[in-house]
């Protein structure tokens, strides 16, 4: 059984399947399938099955109707469209549209990128690459060199005013 499938953010989620001869959609309560946004109009278009055809009717909307970006009044919609309604997007979904989309999903692999392996770090070792190395402290060990001669300086300079200026 088709059904209408709403991607638009903050209405994603909702759907309506197409049971009746005729569905009426807009924004208001009284039509078979609301959608309350205010870019689809409160009689926006008309859903209406015709055998295997699922046709769209524009009811004059404020917006428009459009089937993968193009404007209709009145047009057959089929199964993965786009039915755009003001801003909102729909997606017509069959039986067979939502199973091929599963199986789809489930046969798309995605490679993940791995870091380096155990083995490997022993590899690169062997193979001559310097690989990972200890951090050169040259610039701490300047830095407590300085500290330590500043240091006895300012014990100097106390030890010369305590023990001559007294």
């Amino acid at each position: 059984m088709p059904r209408l499938v709403v991607l638009s953010e903050g209405l994603t989620g909702r759907s309506h399947e197409l049971k009746a001869e005729t569905t009426t959609i807009g924004r208001t309560e009284e039509n078979t399938f609301q959608i309350p946004d205010p870019s689809v109009s409160s009689h926006h278009c008309e859903v209406i099955l015709r055998g295997n055809d699922v046709v769209i009717r524009d009811q004059n909307s404020t917006n428009g109707t459009f089937i993968n970006g193009q404007q209709i009044t009145e047009a057959v919609l089929k199964p993965s469209q786009i039915l755009r309604l003001g801003q909102v997007e729909v997606r017509l979904e069959s039986e067979q549209t939502a199973t091929s989309q599963k199986k789809q999903l489930l046969d798309h692999t995605q490679v993940v990128p791995q870091g380096i392996k155990m083995d490997e770090l022993g590899q690169i070792a062997k193979s001559g690459s310097r690989g990972f190395e200890k951090k050169n402290n040259t610039g701490t060990k300047v830095f407590i060199i300085v500290a330590v001669v500043v240091g006895i300086l300012i014990l100097g300079a106390l030890a010369w005013v305590l023990f001559f200026k007294s």
